[in-house]
Order: C-alpha cells, then sequence, then structure tokens
C-alpha cells in the first residue's frame, strides 16, 4: 500500500469508472461537503462516472440518484441499483424480487430485535423505514459509538441465523443472499457500463473507508482508501493500493484532484 501522491500517473489515466462508499468517504459527521460534490462534478465533466455504493436505504439512493451528479448508486450493501431510465424517471435492479427481499427484511427485524436485547444501547438505524431489503442498526451514527465487543455482538446475532452482516463507519448491515457490495458493481460495470473483466480492472477504481468495503478493494486492483480507513486497516484481508493522506470527504477530493490530474498529463502526452 502506497501513499496516494506516489500513485503513479498511467494506470490512473485510464479510469473513467469511480466506485466509491458514501458514508464517512464522501461525507465527515453524516455532512456531505460542497468541495467533495464539485469533485464529484468535475469527475462527471471529465467523462468519469461516478457510482455510489452504499450500505445506505433505498430512500437515500432515490435522493442521490435524483440530486447527484452520478451514473447511478447501490444501495443496501449491494440488494439494489438506482439510475435514471432513459424515458425519464428512475430504473431499479434488485438481486430478487422486491417482495421476495421484503419478506426476507420481515425476518431480518426479528433477528434485530434479539439482537438489540443482548446489546441494550444499539437502536435500528433511522433510515430503517425507508429500506426495501436489508436491515441496518445503528452504532455509531444516532447513538453514542458502541465498544467493539457490542459492534461483534451484533454481528453474532445475525450471523448466528443465517444473515451475512458487515459493519460499516455507522451501522451494522444484515441480509439474507450472497450478493454484497462488490457483486452489484460488478453486474452494474458489466450490464450498465458495458465494460469487460479485464476492463473493469484497468478502467475502475474504488474508494472506501471501513471493514464493509472489503470486497471492492479485495477486487478492484485500482482501490484507494481515504485516511479514516488506517485503524482498520487489520481487519481487511487485503487493503487498499493506496491510502490518501487525507480523510473522509477531503480525503475523496484528494483522489479526484490526482485522477483528473493524470487523466490531464496524458492527454498533453498524446
Amino acid at each position: 500500500m502506497s501513499p496516494m501522491k506516489m500513485t503513479s500517473s498511467p494506470e490512473l489515466a485510464a479510469v473513467d469508472v469511480v466506485l466509491t462508499d458514501v458514508d464517512d468517504t464522501l461525507t465527515r459527521r453524516g455532512r456531505l461537503s460542497s468541495a467533495t460534490l464539485a469533485a464529484i462534478e468535475r469527475l462527471a465533466d471529465a467523462g468519469v462516472a461516478v457510482v455510489p455504493v452504499t450500505g445506505g436505504c433505498a430512500g437515500w439512493c432515490d435522493h442521490i440518484v435524483r440530486a447527484w451528479p452520478v451514473a447511478a448508486v447501490i444501495g443496501e450493501s449491494g440488494a439494489l441499483r438506482l439510475k435514471r431510465a432513459a424515458g425519464g424517471g428512475l430504473d431499479c435492479h434488485s438481486v430478487r424480487p422486491l417482495a421476495t427481499l421484503r419478506d426476507e427484511q420481515r425476518r431480518l427485524l426479528t433477528i434485530a430485535e434479539r439482537a438489540m436485547q443482548a446489546v441494550p444501547d444499539a437502536r435500528l438505524a433511522a433510515d430503517q423505514p425507508y429500506r426495501l431489503a436489508d436491515v441496518a442498526v445503528d452504532h455509531a451514527q444516532d447513538v453514542p459509538p458502541l465498544a467493539a465487543a457490542q459492534v461483534e455482538r451484533l454481528l453474532a446475532t445475525f450471523r448466528e441465523d443465517g444473515a451475512r452482516a458487515r459493519a460499516s463507519s455507522i451501522h451494522v448491515n444484515a441480509w439474507f443472499g450472497d450478493h454484497d457490495k462488490a457483486t452489484m458493481a460488478a453486474w452494474v460495470l458489466e450490464h450498465d457500463l458495458g465494460l469487460s473483466a479485464v476492463e473493469q480492472q484497468q478502467r475502475v477504481l474504488f474508494i472506501g473507508d471501513a471493514p464493509n468495503d472489503a470486497p471492492l478493494f479485495a477486487r478492484q486492483a485500482l482501490s484507494v482508501g481515504v485516511a479514516n480507513l488506517a485503524p482498520h486497516l487489520d481487519q481487511l484481508p487485503q487493503p487498499p493500493r493506496w491510502l490518501c493522506e487525507a480523510g473522509h470527504g477531503e480525503g475523496f477530493v484528494e483522489m479526484a484532484e490526482h485522477l483528473l490530474a493524470a487523466r490531464r498529463a496524458h492527454r498533453g502526452r498524446h
């Protein structure tokens, strides 16, 4: 793993898709700064498709894809993808029919009740009513940050009942099925953006901040961690290729500046 400032320009110059986590990668304490939003817009204006990949709820994804300069958004830990439809409105792709996902969600809510009995300081995430597929338990957003052992207890309760569960910087997200952020990202890259398996490694960069981003750090050859990932590196089977000097949204801006500079330098040589 190298500092982002050491990044070789030829590799970055080929990137025209950025997959990005949202919470604590684009935001800081839940806020999106004007500088970070402007960086997303500069990337889009330069022909780089930005695709947020988040554990956030479908309602939040609806807002993002309508209001931000992004190509699509992946939500609820890979359960669904939203993008603008060619004729207006939104196109939603989900891993299984929404009715099936809602049935699974009801089972997950029952498990969540048991998990919160075991960890009384935890709460359902405030955005749970706007979720279509998964369940999110708040461990550091609107509740005081829980101890690592408490977060592990939440994760274990879901896993003991056959669900998948991962912790982001603010939530424990739980779902049924083999999908995750990486599998839906691969679907979007192939079916929405038309990239081959080889092109997905050469033209796509992922940036994230937390252990639940591990599948995408492992999948993408070009991967970046914002600085606030550093305390969690020992929890990652494979660390990102580069680490930013700045954290949160400022780290995303740092990455975007390196990427845009590499593209400009490449054009200047050709």
